[in-house]
């Protein structure tokens, strides 16, 4: 599921997404891999590697929480 999550608190809580609950979580992690270009089925240490590059490239970091932030505020 999303194991990643917990090392985006920062970005989550930036971007005004504070997920709680298990299914938050969980839609956190679909919307962000539809984001990314990464299937629901693809493992989480994969989906992981390339958000960490999306996370570092500013482009792609504030394309990232602009798409979160148009799904969840």
């Amino acid at each position: 599921m999303s194991c990643y999550i917990r090392h985006m608190k920062s970005f989550l809580g930036d971007s005004g997404i504070n997920p709680e609950s298990k299914e938050d979580r969980k839609d956190v992690d679909l919307a962000i891999r539809a984001v990314i270009g990464k299937n629901p089925e693809d493992k989480c240490n994969d989906v992981w590697k390339d958000v960490k590059i999306w996370l570092h490239d500013e482009e792609k970091n504030k394309k990232l929480a602009l798409e979160l932030q148009k799904r969840f505020n």
